[in-house]
């Protein structure tokens, strides 16, 4: 079977990276190939494949001389070899333009236009046919995007502060509040939600994990000498056991909600979250997850209307009445 688009676009990513460092570990792996195609999580299992398919896929026919040092990681045997010097196909040129057009919803960022510009250098270098004469790199695709994206001229000195392990400094004004203050952070994670960017970090002063929104810091992020702390910041781990971008120190609840057959459809097919067990009744659907109870979880259900009850726990149903009776009023 032929490698999907996402397999295609590894296979360059781990030759380049094997190319520019001659070696490299498995966790380094995962990360180029995560920073290339902007997801999260990439598994060891899918790498492994990627690397058998690299030197034994007569498919694909790189037969790549990978070997492995337990001490310094994968390697080419030949220092001379490169997947680069197979023509590119149909299939990999469609990969890259895919790439491409997935970077393309950025294009005001400077820093991801970069990133696009250097894919269609690829596919131009490589003297390909393109899939359409038209300029446009696969104009049947749209991405979900905002009309109005605050805090997006952030982004690239954020990125940049990550990279090089800088702590910056903003003001930030919250939504509740006209008073801006000063904010010291170790930067982490810049992640998107529902066509929102937000800084995950360190704070200086607290020393507490936050989450700062960029449509709501009202001031340039600037570096400032000030040592940083890399505390190992595992974003699957931090993240595992909420819905949305915001978390806390509680601990996950076992959440029971009773959904209407037409509501369940849209939770099966896509799910809320990776621990969600669904259960079929007579006349309707029973949804278990385990996570925090966040603000996020609390919005989603109340988005639901009528067609969702909260079985538990008790303290949010109640929170969903009270809401509810507060809407009624």
């Amino acid at each position: 079977m032929p490698a999907n688009k996402y397999a295609l676009i590894r296979y360059r990513v781990i030759n380049r990276c094997l190319k520019d460092f001659q070696f490299a570990s498995m966790e380094k792996l995962i990360q180029v190939c995560e920073d290339a195609l902007s997801m999260n999580p990439i598994s060891k299992r899918t790498i492994y494949q990627d690397i058998r398919d690299m030197k034994e896929d007569d498919q694909l026919g790189y037969y790549a001389p990978i070997r492995l040092n337990r001490e310094k990681g994968y390697y080419y045997d030949d220092p001379e070899y490169s997947i680069d010097n197979i023509p590119l196909g149909e299939e990999e040129v469609k990969a890259l333009s895919f790439a491409a057009t997935m970077l393309d919803q950025f294009r005001n960022i400077s820093i991801f236009s970069t990133f696009t510009g250097a894919v269609e250098k690829v596919v131009e270098a490589m003297n390909i046919k393109r899939l359409s004469k038209e300029d446009d790199l696969l104009p049947f695709i749209e991405f979900e995007h905002s009309p109005v994206s605050l805090g997006q001229q952030f982004i690239e000195p954020i990125i940049l502060a990550i990279k090089n392990k800088k702590v910056i400094r903003f003001k930030y004004q919250r939504f509740v509040t006209d008073k801006v203050l000063s904010h010291d952070i170790h930067p982490y994670l810049l992640k998107q939600y529902h066509s929102r960017w937000y800084l995950i970090g360190l704070h200086d002063y607290h020393k507490d994990i936050v989450t700062y929104c960029l449509d709501r810091i009202v001031s340039d992020p600037e570096t400032i000498d000030i040592p940083y702390e890399d505390i190992g910041f595992d974003t699957r781990e931090y993240f595992k056991s909420v819905i949305g971008i915001i978390t806390s120190i509680e601990k996950p609840q076992k959440v029971v909600l009773k959904l209407s057959k037409r509501q369940a459809w849209y939770v099966i097919t896509q799910p809320i979250h990776s621990s969600q067990i669904v259960t079929k009744k007579k006349d309707h659907f029973i949804v278990e997850i385990k996570v925090i109870p966040t603000y996020e979880l609390t919005m989603l259900i109340m988005g639901w209307g009528p067609e969702v009850e909260v079985i538990q726990p008790k303290s949010l149903k109640s929170k969903i009445f009270e809401l509810h009776s507060k809407c009624i009023e």
